[in-house]
């Protein structure tokens, strides 16, 4: 019943979110009425909003209603005039547009909304000054008299490609096409309509914010259940990591770290699929809101600032962030597959062992470095965004790092130290290793630091510069270095053949017959003591499970000894005191 109502709900989500990317396509993409359209202006728009050069010419838009209606150009200043009055050119440009926003808004005929001409005898003409220069006004032969918009200049022309007079036709007919739109946008008839189309627009934007969340829900939910089960992973590790000394657990942390790379996965995939999710979520609204904006010509500069610098930059951080999951599920995805490939290959157990704390190591490492290039790129991207000198900026950074690498020396040894260490192979994730008085199990490693988890849960973070010794009982083999004392009067040849007897039976049983790779390396004695004669066995063994196999040995070799009668040695001292001596005689006349 419950697998029947969850393939329902998920179905359910999955419709919603069909049906709501169906109606917004289709209302972002449906004909808008005539009131709506936006008709084609005959001038050849520049689609660049801001300030451009083009050869000796300097270039603004000159935007009404959100809609960039022309250019306007000037010469590049060679020198800059303190005492000149004349405007530049973004000032003109503005000027421009707040004569067309004047004529648009004034309420020379009265009523509840802005009527600043007749429509039915504006004209648009273009007359010559004192100076011989060309003026676009405007007038409709009743209370709107001719008034001036503004001048051509030659340079306005040349940057168009065409001559004073015949690019100051052309603006007649764009401005008045734009005093008309500007008109009928700014109608009852036309407000109702928009208004109509932006409840719509925020019908569908909720019905689609909340499949998304329906879906957002349920990827909580799995995220709680790999939190659950990280905790177990965790404790389980904390248990292990605890008997580094007294028992072998090189098995049970590798399988611990490899379920903690496959947790570490699909927590990765689900997070990503949160942020993807939150992102879509986000878009749907800001979509709704630049879309509406567009509808209103009160509004519609809002719509053009969203479309500027805060939607690049938010793209450029929603596209970094993406970049971010994309190359980390990339990593893990390469990896696991290269190590999939080279599975088929006849290596080792311990080869393969190896391998995977390499592969494990590399991803973090290859993590750390994509997200630092990613987040470089993201910059670069939006300083140019934000038309800021890139190159400028860059070697600015460059001389300023360069000032800080000769304060920063013990770092830059650090990340070189970690690049040797990785590729020569020092150690890897996985791994038991000594680094001065610092034992235990690498947890984690970059190229800067070192982490390594030691008894009763120790943390021990050690910068890779400090790292210059570092004993690894974990690489490609171990081996077990036993000793034992036994009495002088026992038969030496007899407690080496029970030691050889004893590893050999361990060998060939199955529990223990791929972990102990040579029973006996050397056997023999090693030292005359005060205690006895020390006898010694050399095994080697699959890293990791020397510990293991060592305790298990021991168990086994007491009850072998035992049943032959072999003693182990230990040290006895006599002590006579003379005081002592004369009083136990004393005691024995007594009772004679």
């Amino acid at each position: 019943m419950l697998k029947i109502l969850s393939l329902q709900k998920r179905r359910f989500s999955q419709l919603i979110v069909a049906l709501g990317i169906s109606l917004f396509a289709l209302i972002s993409t449906w004909s808008i009425p005539l009131t709506f359209a936006q008709d084609a202006l005959p001038s050849a728009i520049n689609p660049v909003t801001s300030v451009i050069q083009v050869g000796n010419l300097i270039s603004a838009p000159v935007i009404v209603d959100g809609y960039e209606l022309f250019r306007i150009a000037m010469d590049i200043p060679i020198e800059v005039d303190k005492q000149a009055k004349n405007p530049s050119i973004i000032q003109r440009a503005k000027l421009i547009e707040n004569e067309i926003h004047g004529i648009l808004d004034n309420r020379l005929y009265g009523g509840g909304f802005a009527q600043g001409f007749n429509p039915d005898t504006l004209i648009i003409t273009v007359k010559t000054d004192s100076q011989g220069n060309a003026q676009i006004l405007a007038s409709d032969q009743d209370q709107l008299q001719e008034r001036v918009i503004f001048t051509v200049t030659p340079q306005d022309a040349e940057y168009n490609g065409y001559s004073v007079k015949i690019w100051s036709d052309k603006l007649t007919t764009i401005v008045k096409k734009a005093l008309m739109r500007g008109y009928e946008q700014r109608q009852p008839a036309y407000l109702y309509k928009a208004g109509l189309w932006s409840l719509g627009f925020i019908l569908v934007s909720s019905l689609l914010s909340f499949a998304v969340y329906l879906l957002q829900k349920r990827l909580s939910q799995k995220t709680q259940n790999l939190n659950d089960k990280k905790q177990e992973l965790t404790l389980e590790q904390n248990r292990l990591n605890n008997n580094l000394t007294t028992s072998d657990n090189s098995d049970s942390i590798s399988e611990i770290t490899t379920q903690l790379q496959q947790w570490q996965r699909k927590y990765n995939t689900n997070q990503f699929r949160k942020l993807f999710l939150k992102l879509i979520q986000l878009l749907i609204w800001a979509f709704t809101i630049w879309k509406i904006a567009r509808f209103f010509p009160q509004t519609r500069f809002l719509a053009h600032w969203m479309s500027r610098d805060p939607l690049s930059i938010l793209i450029i951080v929603i596209l970094v962030g993406i970049a971010i999951r994309i190359s980390t599920l990339l990593i893990d995805y390469f990896l696991n597959s290269f190590q999939e490939e080279h599975q088929n290959f006849n290596v080792s157990h311990s080869a393969s062992q190896r391998r995977e704390l390499r592969f494990s190591t590399y991803s973090v490492v290859l993590k750390g470095v994509s997200k630092a290039i990613w987040i470089a790129v993201g910059f670069i991207v939006a300083l140019d965004s934000l038309e800021i000198p890139v190159a400028p900026v860059v070697a600015g950074l460059g001389i300023i790092g360069l000032a800080l690498s000769f304060g920063s020396q013990n770092l830059i040894r650090d990340v070189l130290n970690g690049i040797f260490i990785l590729l020569e192979d020092h150690y890897a994730v996985g791994d038991y290793i000594t680094v001065g008085e610092t034992f235990g199990y690498v947890e984690y490693m970059n190229l800067r630091i070192t982490q390594i988890r030691g008894k009763e849960g120790r943390l021990t973070t050690l910068p890779n510069g400090s790292i210059s010794i570092v004993h690894n009982q974990t690489k490609d083999w171990s081996r077990i270095d036993f000793k034992i004392i036994i009495p002088y009067q026992t038969d030496i040849e007899l407690a080496l053949n029970i030691m050889e007897k004893v590893i050999g039976a361990m060998a060939n049983e199955p529990d223990w017959t791929t972990s102990i790779l040579t029973p006996v390396v050397y056997s023999g004695v090693s030292d005359l003591t005060h205690a006895g004669v020390e006898l010694e066995m050399r095994i080697k063994t699959r890293p990791g499970t020397q510990w293991t196999i060592a305790r298990e040995f021991r168990r086994r070799l007491k009850l072998a000894f035992e049943q032959q009668g072999i003693e182990f040695g230990r040290h006895e001292q006599a002590v006579f005191l003379p005081e002592v001596a004369q009083w136990l005689n004393q005691q024995s006349l007594n009772k004679g």
